[in-house]
């Protein structure tokens, strides 16, 4: 725990940036079968349903970190509560839309809220 807040102010901000969540997404994850031919068929499942979440462009411009280099970022940044499961590879399925999820933020001073990097598809 930093130094300079309680579980109590924490668990106060956590509640506070619940409310501000206004939408609700589900959150896939990939399974792979044998096609039989020697190839594997992709299904996405549903992993965490009606997750709440606040779903905001990404401003132009924005870089982020893809496979070790600084790519520029066009895409969507996906707010969720702090203890949400999501990775990278996930999917998530927002306002009639899917997105990758390409990036996801963990190290953080107050863990109040948990972010994703999204990309259309």
């Amino acid at each position: 725990m930093p130094i300079g807040i309680t579980d109590a102010e924490l668990e106060s901000i956590r509640s506070a940036i619940e409310e501000l969540l206004p939408d609700t997404c589900n959150i896939l994850n990939v399974t792979q079968a044998s096609d039989g031919q020697g190839g594997l068929i992709d299904t996405w499942g549903t992993a965490t349903a009606n997750a709440p979440c606040r779903l905001d462009t990404a401003r132009p411009g924005t870089e982020a970190i893809f496979g070790a280099s600084v790519q520029p970022f066009h895409g969507y940044v996906l707010t969720l509560v702090h203890d949400v499961t999501i990775a990278t590879g996930n999917r998530v399925s927002c306002n009639d839309y899917t997105f990758s999820v390409v990036g996801v933020d963990f190290a953080k001073s107050w863990d109040g809220s948990r972010r994703a990097y999204l990309e259309r598809i």
